[in-house]
């Protein structure tokens, strides 16, 4: 991993201000855990930091390499939405599987990687179910395992 500095972080959606001048330091290793009531602008400092939405001022650091205005897929970062998004036409392991497959890694490789982030998570006996026969906690450990496949920075 790597340190993610927000200084000055302001976004606004039309005369709404979503996120207003936040600073804040995530060192490398840590986790943090946003919270505040619907609508304080929780998931659009998510969304900056990913790169998927822009700031209207203010910078965003990985380490010391600004990357304000870095494609997401540049930025090597993942994230999970509360509402865990597990697709249910796929077994657990497709769901897993599909951001390496999008990469075009090669099969044993997915393989390899799919086995691990599950093992991590332990849901390494369930890569053959579909969702609908998961727990909502092994569904979002199904969706942590998708982000942190990848090997986001």
């Amino acid at each position: 991993m790597v340190d993610v500095h927000l200084r000055g972080i302001t976004k606004r959606f039309g005369r709404t201000v979503a996120v207003d001048g936040i600073d804040l330091d995530v060192n490398d290793g840590e986790f943090i855990v946003l919270l505040g009531p619907s609508g304080c602008g929780k998931t659009t400092t998510l969304r900056i930091i990913a790169g998927l939405e822009k700031p209207d001022r203010g910078r965003v650091f990985f380490g010391n390499k600004d990357v304000t205005y870095l494609p997401p897929r540049e930025r090597y970062v993942s994230m999970v939405f509360q509402s865990y998004a597990v697709w249910p036409h796929m077994t657990v392991f497709d769901n897993i599987a599909f951001p390496l497959k999008i990469k075009g890694l090669p099969k044993d490789e997915i393989v390899c990687k799919v086995k691990w982030a599950a093992e991590l998570l332990q849901i390494g006996d369930l890569l053959n179910r579909y969702p609908h026969q998961l727990s909502g906690g092994q569904r979002q450990r199904v969706a942590v395992a998708r982000a942190i496949v990848v090997e986001p920075n």
